[in-house]
């Protein structure tokens, strides 16, 4: 599924394009630790977290994540998407909190089948 996809779903907000057209998500891991985020992370997986600082785009950037999702409808700052824009990370934010966002891309990434 493509971010634009995924943003169109969420009523999220498109704050760093990344390289969309590469993106490809199949799963997604929500959490609040960096610790969890790695090591649930891969390469076609959307991190949803509410931790908004740059930490968060070098972890990315580490597991070769393609998107990550804010919640919250928190504003991510400027070195934030800096830092995705450089690395090519695409960042949404969605206006619902985390376990709302969360039951909004469970249907999506296939639960329930």
């Amino acid at each position: 599924m493509k971010p634009t996809e995924i943003a169109s779903a969420l009523n999220a907000r498109v704050c760093c394009a990344g390289t969309f057209p590469e993106c490809d998500v199949q799963h997604a891991y929500a959490g609040d630790r960096i610790s969890d985020l790695i090591g649930h992370a891969s390469p076609e997986t959307l991190l949803v977290t509410n931790i908004a600082n740059t930490q968060l785009i070098r972890v990315a950037e580490l597991v070769g994540v393609g998107a990550i999702c804010l919640v919250g409808g928190v504003e991510p700052s400027p070195e934030l998407l800096s830092t995705a824009q450089a690395t090519g990370t695409v960042v949404l934010v969605s206006p619902a909190g985390l376990f709302e966002t969360c039951g909004l891309l469970y249907p999506l990434m296939g639960g329930g089948r």
